[in-house]
């Protein structure tokens, strides 16, 4: 039962303005995408963007050089002991098959600095480098260095060596892995589209605002309010 008939239909109109709004974002209206694909490319390149920090950990990295290591990895066929050698070897790294495992042994900082170079390839979509260089796809040279240094991770992790395990982890976390997540998205800073963010935030405080004050006018206009209690009460 309608009480209050103007705010009935205040909250009518304000739902169907946030319903119109809704079906327009949900449209290919924004050069084939829907407005949500649009935002959520936007905001992925400018995740992209606030993420690159390879410079610095390189710089870091090729502090330990004359570090030695030496790991062995998991490999589940003979291509995963080939590409493994094709990788780590060309950082000057031995390789040696063991069974169902890869030995590696090298240096630290010459294997760190040369994984970070071919993430910082990856980094910045030049993944055809990386392909012509090893004779695989980009995400696949990303992926095997990732997994060695993860083996790299754990044996400095048992040894307790607080320095080497530091930057074994980010040479994963701040090279590799964005590398990896990141491929095919353009990097963009915040202050490059600083206009098109903000509108965006404040768009989206406001829509919401919009449903919140549809649903109050709807509700106070069939008589439903909130007691001074927090308790529903009906007119």
């Amino acid at each position: 039962m309608i009480i209050n008939k103007k705010q009935f239909i205040t909250g009518i109109v304000l739902l169907l303005i946030f319903t119109a709004v809704f079906i327009t974002m949900m449209s290919p209206v924004m050069n084939g995408k829907t407005v949500i694909q649009a935002a959520d490319d936007l905001f992925n390149q400018l995740t992209k963007g606030s993420t690159y920090s390879i410079p610095k950990v390189t710089d870091k990295a090729a502090k330990f050089e004359g570090t030695s290591f030496q790991v062995s990895v998991k490999a589940e066929s003979p291509e995963d002991v080939e590409k493994y050698t094709k990788v780590f070897s060309a950082a000057g790294a031995q390789v040696t098959p063991a069974g169902g495992k890869v030995k590696i042994a090298g240096d630290l900082g010459k294997v760190s600095v040369a994984a970070l170079n071919d993430a910082d390839i990856e980094f910045n979509n030049n993944g055809a480098q990386l392909k012509s260089k090893y004779g695989m796809e980009s995400r696949e040279v990303i992926y095997y260095w990732y997994n060695g240094f993860k083996a790299i991770s754990a044996q400095y992790k048992l040894d307790n060596k607080v320095k080497e395990l530091d930057i074994v982890n980010s040479v994963m976390t701040k090279g590799l892995e964005p590398a990896y997540n990141f491929e095919g998205i353009q990097a963009v800073k915040v202050n490059e589209r600083s206009g098109i963010t903000t509108f965006m935030l404040v768009f989206y405080v406001l829509y919401t605002i919009l449903y919140g004050f549809a649903i109050m006018y709807l509700f106070e206009g069939l008589g439903i309010v909130a007691s001074s209690h927090g308790e529903k009460a009906e007119a």
